[in-house]
């Protein structure tokens, strides 16, 4: 038919008597035509906002990764080698678990975790485009720095301590979203933030609270009246000891002489240098610390640092300002015991047999687990592998890279192919007594094959349990040791 040639499907609805439909698609073409362009508006403004770097924030939500914002640096996707220049920055990095990130330090970095890491200085530009990094974290930098790094397509990243709990968070927040993420990255550092200012909590709760007002301060240098003020966040901490900084009202970290004397705190922290000076030098003679004898030489990092070493450190000056609370403060003198008759000499008991060694494990028992699944077995593994001190971060079932460096780790402590992943026969070495903790120490030592006597059912004991049945002090077996911790991670 030649309806169909010039005119189109309109002719033809004319043709076959049908010029109700023909008018009605005619009407509705503009509606079409609409309803498709905001179709693709809609799709093309998509595509451009999530190309859109994220600002973070503390506080903000966020669902993108990358690209995103921080302090005016767009990072556009996750760093690969990361290069830090603050001991402060690499005890946040720490904190929050992502140390693997960093391929570089400089050598104020001294933490023990990082002892591995290639050490420079802060003003080495070449070694570090040199070792590839991408991403640069630091506090301070010069321009002329900055901009050679940049020249070399390496983002620089400066990043200011916190001052109280709020902005604690937001430098979390920042570190965390610029090694992994807007969202991952971002959350994991608020969580990490959070757990440390939750131990703070049950240390002040345990701090005596009387109605006199203890007053204290910390001194890093008398030369300089260089200080903690009320404007850092070593001031929060000593208010979280039940103390109150005689340097409240002073900011910018320096002090008056005057003031010092003024404030005439009951106790004084500081570096062992400025702890000399006030216990010799006759113009402090007067203060109440030095006359009480209460001048406590402790690590600076416990006031600049803001990683773990702020619950280590809180806890640490807790003991120095309050002893009564610590076990090892000043025994109670006790009475002179009576003399004691001369004991009867008792018959030598008679040799007991070596108890039967535990079995070896049996992997018949276990399953393999997958990288990348989540099930309550592999939270169960993650537990174990805390335990024996192979997994340091937080674990939620999930089977990711951090629990695959730890199996790895475990496998290579106990001469097991080191592959990171958890197959049955590492499972069963996990979960055995012969398990090598990080320190190479095991629960039971591996003895001779001729000593090993499988049980019945060829299985492990349970922990705790006895090789012969008996389950003996079932309670001792699940403790991994005291460390301090409550169940969530608080010090108490």
């Amino acid at each position: 038919m030649q309806c169909w040639a010039l005119r189109g499907r309109f002719d033809c609805y004319k043709e076959w008597g049908k010029p109700d439909q023909a008018s009605e698609m005619r009407k509705n073409r503009p509606i079409f035509a609409a309803a498709l362009f905001l179709l693709m508006f809609t799709v093309l403004l998509s595509t451009v906002s999530c190309s859109q770097p994220v600002n973070i924030e503390s506080g903000a939500t966020v669902s993108q990764e990358y690209p995103l914002e921080i302090n005016g640096v767009t990072i556009q996707s996750k760093p690969q080698k990361v290069t830090v220049l603050s001991g402060n920055l690499a005890d946040v990095v720490l904190a929050i678990g992502y140390e693997t990130s960093l391929s570089q330090a400089s050598t104020d970095c001294t933490q023990p975790d990082l002892q591995v890491l290639p050490k420079i200085s802060a003003e080495d530009t070449a070694s570090i485009i040199s070792n590839g990094s991408d991403l640069v974290l630091a506090e301070t930098m010069d321009e002329a720095a900055q901009a050679v790094l940049k020249e070399a397509g390496i983002d620089v990243l400066l990043l200011d301590h916190a001052s109280d709990r709020e902005d604690f968070e937001r430098l979390y927040s920042q570190v965390g979203s610029a090694l992994n993420g807007g969202s991952t990255g971002y959350n994991a550092g608020i969580r990490a933030a959070q757990k440390i200012f939750s131990s703070l909590d049950d240390l002040a709760r345990i701090a005596p609270n009387g109605n006199t007002v203890v007053t204290a301060c910390y001194l890093f240098d008398l030369n300089n009246s260089l200080a903690v003020t009320g404007d850092e966040l070593g001031s929060v901490l000593l208010s979280y000891m039940g103390l109150t900084n005689v340097f409240q009202g002073s900011t910018g970290g320096t002090f008056l002489e005057d003031d010092l004397r003024l404030g005439n705190p009951t106790m004084i922290f500081c570096t062992e240098e400025v702890r000399n000076t006030l216990l010799s030098d006759p113009r402090y003679s007067g203060l109440a610390a030095v006359i009480s004898g209460r001048v406590y030489a402790v690590d600076p990092h416990y006031m600049t640092w803001q990683g773990k070493t702020v619950n280590t450190g809180t806890l640490e000056m807790m003991a120095l300002a309050y002893p009564e609370l610590t076990s090892a403060g000043t025994p109670e003198p006790t009475a002179t015991p009576e003399p004691t008759a001369t004991p009867v000499p008792t018959a030598t008991p008679e040799p007991t047999a070596s108890p039967t060694p535990p079995p070896l494990p049996a992997p018949a028992q276990y399953e393999d687990l997958q990288p990348g699944t989540e099930s309550e077995e592999v939270y169960e593994m993650q537990e174990r592998l805390t335990m024996l001190g192979f997994l340091t971060v937080e674990y939620d079932g999930h089977y990711g890279e951090m629990t695959r460096d730890a199996v790895r780790a475990f496998q290579e402590m106990n001469g097991l192919e080191a592959t990171g992943d958890a197959t049955a026969e590492t499972l069963a070495w996990i979960f055995s007594d012969y398990a090598k903790d990080v320190n190479g120490i095991a629960k039971v030592e591996l003895p001779d094959e001729s000593d090993i006597t499988p049980d019945e059912e060829g299985e492990l004991p349970e922990d705790g349990e006895d090789p012969e049945g008996d389950s003996g002090d079932a309670g001792d077996s699940g403790d991994s040791g005291d460390s301090g911790e409550t169940e969530d991670g608080s010090f108490i």
